[in-house]
């Protein structure tokens, strides 16, 4: 199986995206831990976020700060 990890942000500031293509599970788990936790920081203390959390898709969105973002473990 092959295991990627898509990861999207967008601000008023500043955009980015990734695509990181893991050897197992573990390694693709971990990375969307990771990116997962930054989101997560991104957005607190921002009133008025909306937050999608399920086991393998973790998205934000804040029209009012102008924030939008996710991360997606996926395997094929």
């Amino acid at each position: 199986m092959k295991y990627r990890v898509v990861f999207e942000f967008q601000s008023e500031d500043s955009a980015m995206s990734d695509v990181y293509n893991c050897k197992d599970e573990q390694q693709a788990q971990e990375k969307f831990d990771e990116l997962r936790d930054s989101l997560m920081h991104v957005v607190e203390g921002v009133a008025g976020s909306q937050v999608l959390d399920e086991p393998s898709n973790y998205s934000i969105i804040n029209r009012e700060a102008g924030l939008y973002g996710y991360v997606r473990l996926l395997c094929d």
